[in-house]
């Protein structure tokens, strides 16, 4: 199993004057960060646009911040890929530098708290829509299917969505350029795995109680989840069909 990358995002409510926050408490940061970019956005602009990037001492994530949310983004290598516990630890450390500068302008209370993963079920390597079909709809029915993907949402501890989205991905040549003619061949085609985008946040609780709100612990909690998913569940799901 491939995991290619982690995004971590927190929303929470309007923070005025953010760039003049991160100036004050930069250094809450500096332990994992390296200085930041802050952008020339006028604090009229979008709240959906970032003011603050920040790339971590060296450079495997970003941080993006904005009025609304911050966003963590990971990609792994280094044995990273491999082994969702040292992902998990690396998120966590610097995660809490991030929560460190955050619950001072928010005092811990978050709208809702999600990770995403994407994975490569690199134990198949071929035949990817093909497996989904026969083991996750149960039928023979359906042939010459070319790709396909299908999604579960669960519910976990009454405020957690728990999302898995399954597809069949294909593996090409280095140095095959996606946007030329007819480079998506099949000779230079050289697996047909399954992915996965597996997404857990609390939202669910945010949907449903109006007095709901999250906080910094909610993380631990989705991660282990999150855990939980890749290191047993997925493999359940995509060889047997059941979870």
């Amino acid at each position: 199993m491939l995991i290619q990358g982690t995004s971590i995002s927190v929303t929470y409510r309007r923070i005025e004057g953010i760039k003049k926050a991160y100036y004050n408490h930069e250094d809450l940061l500096k332990k994992y960060f390296n200085d930041a970019t802050v952008l020339p956005v006028p604090d009229d602009a979008p709240v959906d646009i970032p003011r603050i990037i920040i790339k971590t001492l060296h450079e495997h994530a970003q941080l993006n911040i904005s009025p609304t949310a911050a966003t963590f983004v990971v990609q792994y290598n280094e044995g990273y890929e491999k082994n969702w516990e040292l992902a998990s630890q690396y998120i966590q450390e610097r995660m809490s530098s991030v929560f460190s500068f955050l619950n001072i302008l928010t005092e811990n209370q978050y709208e809702y708290i999600g990770v995403v993963s994407n994975i490569i079920y690199d134990d198949i390597m071929e035949n990817g829509a093909e497996r989904i079909v026969k083991t996750l709809l149960n039928s023979d029915k359906i042939r010459n299917i070319h790709d396909i993907n299908i999604k579960y949402t669960f519910v976990e501890n009454d405020h957690i969505f728990v999302n898995i989205m399954l597809q069949n991905a294909r593996l090409f040549k280095d140095g095959v350029i996606d946007d030329i003619a007819g480079e998506l061949n099949d000779k230079n085609q050289t697996a047909e795995s399954i992915g996965a985008i597996i997404d857990i946040n609390d939202r669910y609780g945010f949907n449903n109680c109006p007095s709901y709100h999250s906080d910094s612990e909610k993380l631990m909690e989705i991660l282990s989840s999150m855990g939980n998913v890749i290191n047993h569940k997925l493999k359940t799901l995509i060889e047997e069909g059941a979870y």
